[in-house]
């Protein structure tokens, strides 16, 4: 029926042309791009390589494109998005000697602290907002003998007086390099006594911030693309009794005793921190006014100074010289008061030790020697 139809049809009309072949309009990079980024995972690895040939690219630039391109999923995520928000600057020029005496006897006034260590906590404050032009930026253990000395009320304090504060009491590794990384806060960690004393990565990690260029590296993503993680960062270590060795080393310490009675003038209230809040936003500004000063300092230093002891003290000394007035001599004095002889002997004594019981050993001849005669004769020369 239909081909009597046709042939009627040509007889009156003529013969019908056959529709030229219609090709399909040539895919865009754009579009190419977009199609894949739709793929599931699986299949887009197995176009991926003839696509990157045909677009002329490598198969490592396309990965990160259609990795840009993919559909963001909004996961119903438990908890609260974490806001570290910057310190509003102070809008005028401040006297940096002027600001930091101030802070100093802020903290004098809310915790029985040692002689001069108020100093060293206003000039670490200081230092935190500044952290990023020195080469180290230490540790500060807040220790004691005991429980009720204070630590938590003086981290509180501190915390009211650096940029972005970050209180925790049990911060893994995988939260901290992820959140200095995003936001690069002041970290004031609590009970260090029992959350570093058998988590050697998380020692590891605070080691590794102490200096600039510390990085975490882990692997992420679908293709498990080694990313590195930045870890420099001030932070606050509060616990009782003293570090581990290795993160002492990197730590000026403050050891604190129970108030005696009648000794401490105020209360700490943090519904009250009106002046705190002023002073905390006079340290940026004084930070910014001497920002090329802070870069290029290279303060002199006691002669007791060298190593890791040097690098920790090192912004505290630059800080107190461009503040100038009496920073400088009671920076000095801090050093003296605060730094005890195990701190600048620590690494000395251990290595001579080693050198004096291999040279006992290397004079006896013998591959064994007994216990005193060891001491008996590697203390000879001391007498």
């Amino acid at each position: 029926m239909a081909t009597a139809t046709l042939e009627r049809f040509e007889k009156e009309v003529g013969p019908v042309k056959s529709a030229a072949p219609v090709t399909p309009p040539k895919e865009t990079d754009d579009e190419t791009l977009q199609r894949l980024a739709a793929l599931p995972p699986l299949e887009y690895d197995r176009q991926r390589e003839k696509e990157a040939e045909r677009l002329g690219c490598r198969t490592s630039t396309l990965d990160r494109l259609i990795e840009a391109r993919r559909p963001k999923f909004n996961e119903q995520l438990q908890g609260r998005a974490i806001e570290l928000p910057d310190v509003k600057i102070w809008p005028e020029s401040v006297n940096g000697a002027g600001v930091l005496a101030e802070i100093a006897k802020t903290f004098s006034a809310y915790v029985a602290l040692p002689d001069s260590a108020a100093d060293v906590l206003a000039l670490w404050c200081a230092h935190a907002h500044c952290f990023h032009a020195f080469p180290c930026s230490p540790r500060l253990n807040i220790s004691s003998p005991e429980k009720n000395c204070g630590k938590t009320t003086l981290r509180d304090v501190v915390s009211v007086l650096v940029p972005r504060p970050l209180l925790a009491e049990n911060l893994t590794v995988a939260v901290l390099f992820r959140v200095i990384e995003t936001h690069s806060p002041t970290v004031l960690a609590d009970e260090c006594d029992t959350s570093l004393r058998d988590n050697q990565e998380l020692r590891g990690m605070l080691n590794a911030g102490h200096r600039r260029g510390g990085h975490a590296f882990r692997c992420e993503g679908d293709r498990n693309e080694v990313r590195a993680f930045n870890v420099f960062a001030p932070v606050v270590l509060c616990g009782i009794g003293a570090l581990p060795g290795t993160l002492h080393d990197r730590s000026i310490v403050i050891r604190l005793q129970r108030a005696k009675p009648g000794e401490l003038s105020k209360r700490f209230d943090s519904r009250r921190i009106e002046l705190e809040k002023g002073l905390c936003r006079k340290l940026p500004r004084f930070v910014a006014d001497n920002a090329a000063q802070l870069e290029s300092s290279d303060p002199k230093l006691p002669d007791g100074a060298f190593n890791r002891l040097a690098d920790n003290w090192r912004p505290l000394f630059a800080i107190a010289e461009i503040a100038g007035g009496d920073w400088p001599q009671r920076v000095a004095a801090a050093f003296v008061k605060l730094t005890s002889s195990d701190d600048m002997d620590a690494q000395g004594i251990g290595t001579t030790l080693l050198a004096d019981i291999k040279q006992v050993f290397n004079e006896a001849g013998a591959g064994q020697i007994a216990v005193g005669d060891v001491v008996q004769l590697a203390c000879r020369d001391q007498r």
